[in-house]
């Protein structure tokens, strides 16, 4: 049976402490903190698609997880306002990425005390303490992925190549970038319960 852990009557700095060792905790931030990330989101940028706000907040979540288990964390706000910041990092990174935006709108300013300016993390900035058998899990992964569609390629082409929504519909024919945004987000998915299912075997 899978353990379900009483998530109500844990405080957020106990919740990152148990993250460290045991990842079903994620589903208590998911249950405490994916709905406002979400809603912050859309309060930025109202048009941007829900598959890449779906997308920002579970990179999120990895740097959550990459945080704890480094084992020298320490949250100085709210767990809400940390990855609150956190996705705003990533969701401008993503959207200058993608040639969307170069800078957010001064509409920001409204949001002040719901995000920490000091707070820099995002996917892409360098964390000490990367977990070394999650890095040897990814790449296991997609090793796993090659000569199964288009997802192997694709995840290349978008994360190690840095090749934009467009680029990429264009290089598999898809008819528009939105068919590549959401074929992005299935071929994340599937790679993240590899990922979780190669960590399992790489314990001793």
């Amino acid at each position: 049976m899978i353990h379900q852990p009483d998530c109500d009557h844990i405080s957020d700095t106990q919740l990152v402490a148990l993250l460290a060792t045991d990842t079903t905790y994620l589903r208590c931030v998911s249950a405490r903190t994916r709905q406002y990330c979400l809603r912050f989101m859309q309060r930025i940028f109202a048009d941007t698609d829900t598959n890449l706000l779906n997308d920002v907040y579970h990179d999120a979540l990895i740097v959550l997880y990459e945080k704890a288990k480094a084992g020298n964390f320490t949250l100085t706000s709210s767990l809400q306002t940390y990855l609150n910041s956190v996705c705003r990092n990533q969701l401008l990174h993503t959207l200058k990425h993608n040639a969307r935006v170069q800078e957010f709108p001064t509409t920001l300013q409204d949001l002040e005390g719901e995000y920490d300016t000091t707070i820099h993390d995002s996917l892409h900035t360098p964390h000490q303490g990367i977990n070394n058998d999650r890095v040897q899990a990814i790449v296991k992964s997609l090793e796993l992925m090659k000569g199964k569609g288009d997802c192997h390629e694709l995840l290349l082409l978008v994360h190690y190549h840095n090749k934009s929504m467009k680029d990429v519909a264009a290089h598999f024919g898809y008819k528009n970038e939105q068919i590549a945004r959401n074929k992005n987000y299935l071929c994340r998915e599937q790679l993240k319960s590899l990922v979780f299912r190669t960590m399992k075997q790489l314990k001793p």
